[in-house]
């Protein structure tokens, strides 16, 4: 079952965020051979066209059709689902937003910064014991 959140994630993508949770249902932590394993979508309260990479990313769980069968059925509240995505480790939140084909913004010098000024700053800092 694919949630209508998620629809718009290519398989080859689906398969990529399957992969980085390593096969495991991330509610219940049972491995899951990959075919079996689902994506829940978990919408943000506010309804976005096209969500980006890091938005989708936290709104996304992988989990074993029992569990996303129970989600669906049983209240289960969105803070447990959320509280699971907080959980993960850093390398599965970078390899998902991979797979989401998310691009970090480039990170560029402030125009009024004096190179010089920050590179004395950090010889004095180091000789003052900085790295101890």
């Amino acid at each position: 079952m694919t949630e209508p959140w998620c629809s718009e994630i290519l398989p080859p993508d689906i398969e990529r965020i399957k992969r980085a949770v390593e096969g495991t249902c991330e509610l219940c932590h049972e491995y899951i051979p990959l075919p079996l394993l689902e994506l829940h979508g978990i919408p943000s309260g506010t309804e976005i066209l096209q969500p980006q990479p890091k938005e989708r990313e936290r709104n996304i769980l992988v989990v074993c059709s029992t569990c996303h069968r129970h989600i669906h059925e049983l209240p289960v509240p969105e803070e447990k689902l959320r509280a699971r995505i907080e959980k993960r480790p850093f390398a599965v939140r970078k390899e998902i937003l991979c797979a989401l084909h998310y691009v970090p913004k480039r990170y560029s010098l402030p125009e009024d910064t004096d190179l010089a000024r920050v590179y004395d700053e950090t010889l004095r800092n180091s000789s003052a014991g900085y790295y101890r």
